[in-house]
């Protein structure tokens, strides 16, 4: 086995190793590309590179290489490009690796490190502490259509949960006003809301019910009820089981100091907001780096808020793009929710019917296929509304990558045997909006969701970055 330092040294002739200073300098010429190449859990840890191009060592051969499927045109519009890691070592494979691609390739000395003693000598923002360019919460707010704004997705007021209503949407804006928690469970059931709108509604519904039962000795136990009733709104989708376990330790919290329950969970839910709208905002940042100019977008349902994020940040970036949105049988969640949403926003937009994604692809006109994600398995396998499964098979088929937008996979949920699918009223799927579209005696079947298996998945955009569906398990949530 050779040397460890010759094993860096090996295949870097020809290669410049530059110190940070000049690396900075050259990072302002239009022709030189910085390219950022350590693990996301580091960026995340460590801040980001300003003006640099993430792109992790794993997938350097996939994302350079003029012939991958995965290839960024990015790597095209530039003529040098400069490899940092945190201590210049795996920037000296990534450079040896490039080269041999036939790409310009240098190396910053010292990685990380040196930019960042370089930045606290000079007083340059080398470093972002919280990503490339994610927007703040008041940017993301101000940003985003009526229906994602928070306070219309669900809010405790006057002593009832008022849940933004997407059965009327977008020809009404109103609320369902809910005084119990058995009317909330109704509510999500229901679809007077769906996407993050169920556990947002019922954490709000435990907030409400804290309040009916103050006082009360027993007051835990009304609150493990209410819990319960909320989870069985949801089978498939675990995530309002563990935002409802949450702010029930914080009741807890709050009755171990004399305090207040309802109060200690109202404040939960504000920071678990404010939290999930900034990982949304790197969701939607990593998003808008995947989509190139003049894209074609195909989505499925209504993929929420760094979906339509992603857009509008690509849309900022000088980008073209044109989404695709299937109108998504049996509520038309499509049709009404997501093209009103992305049309506000000024995106581009062609409402299509659910089986015409294959065809689109078949001609040209998709690049891309981007959907949320109700539920991620651990082993990668993405849970998402029925109709998902098809446009990724074909999107397979077509040379068409498919990316996830997700919170992270459930660890509880080890593999798709494990996934609860709901069945929902077959009476939904003979009718649309109430208008019969077949005899009533005709029998039907109503799967709400599908399970696509991860070899069809190019990648899940996490906070961490867009991540492969295999390594999801390597401790992100």
């Amino acid at each position: 086995m050779s040397d460890f330092k010759d094993m860096l040294k090996a295949g870097t002739e020809g290669i410049a190793i530059l110190d940070a200073q000049r690396c900075a300098q050259l990072a302002k010429d239009e022709d030189v590309l910085l390219v950022d190449i350590r693990d996301v859990r580091e960026r995340d840890r460590d801040g980001c590179i300003a003006g640099a191009y993430h792109m992790p060592r794993g997938m350097l051969e996939f994302w350079m290489h003029p012939g991958s499927p995965y290839y960024k045109s990015v790597f095209g519009k530039y003529a040098k490009f400069i490899f940092i890691c945190a201590k210049g070592w795996r920037a000296r494979m990534a450079a040896v690796a490039a080269k041999q691609l036939g790409y310009n390739a240098s190396v910053m000395d010292g990685g990380f490190s040196a930019l960042l003693d370089l930045g606290r000598a000079t007083g340059l923002g080398l470093v972002q502490t919280d990503g490339d360019k994610f927007y703040t919460l008041s940017e993301i707010e101000a940003k985003l259509p009526h229906i994602l704004k928070r306070e219309n997705i669900a809010r405790y007021e006057d002593g009832k949960v008022l849940i933004g209503n997407r059965k009327d949407y977008p020809f009404s804006k109103n609320f369902v006003t809910c005084d119990s928690v058995e009317e909330v469970a109704v509510a999500i059931e229901t679809m007077v809301t769906q996407g993050v709108g169920p556990w947002v509604a019922a954490v709000h519904a435990m907030a409400m019910r804290a309040d009916q039962l103050k006082g009360d000795k027993n007051i835990l136990a009304g609150l493990e009820l209410a819990k319960d009733r909320l989870v069985r709104t949801r089978p498939t989708n675990t995530l309002i089981r563990y935002r409802l376990e949450d702010v029930l330790r914080s009741a807890q919290i709050a009755l171990d100091k004399g305090r207040d329950p309802a109060e200690f969970i109202l404040k939960r839910i504000k920071t678990i907001m404010d939290q999930m709208y900034k990982f949304y905002g790197r969701r939607a940042g990593y998003g808008a780096k995947l989509i190139d100019d003049d894209d074609g977008i195909l989505t499925m349902c209504f993929a929420e808020t760094s979906f339509v994020l992603a857009m509008i940040m690509a849309k900022d970036a000088g980008k073209n793009i044109t989404v695709y949105v299937p109108e998504t049988r049996p509520f038309l969640q499509g049709a009404r929710l997501t093209a009103p949403s992305l049309v506000e926003c000024g995106i581009k937009v062609k409402l299509i019917t659910d089986g015409m994604g294959a065809a689109l692809m078949a001609e040209g006109k998709i690049q891309k296929y981007m959907t949320a994600a109700d539920l991620i398995t651990l082993d990668g396998h993405v849970v998402n509304k029925v109709g998902t499964l098809p446009n990724a098979i074909a999107a397979h088929a077509h040379g068409i990558p498919y990316f996830a937008f997700a919170w992270g996979c459930d660890k509880n949920k080890p593999g798709r045997a494990s996934v609860e699918v709901e069945q929902r009223d077959p009476a939904d799927i003979r009718n649309i909006g109430g208008v019969s579209t077949t005899l009533e005696t005709i029998d039907a079947a109503y799967p709400a969701f599908d399970i696509t298996p991860p070899k069809y998945v190019a990648g899940i955009i996490t906070r961490h970055g867009v991540l492969s569906p295999y390594t999801l398990n390597n401790g992100f949530e």
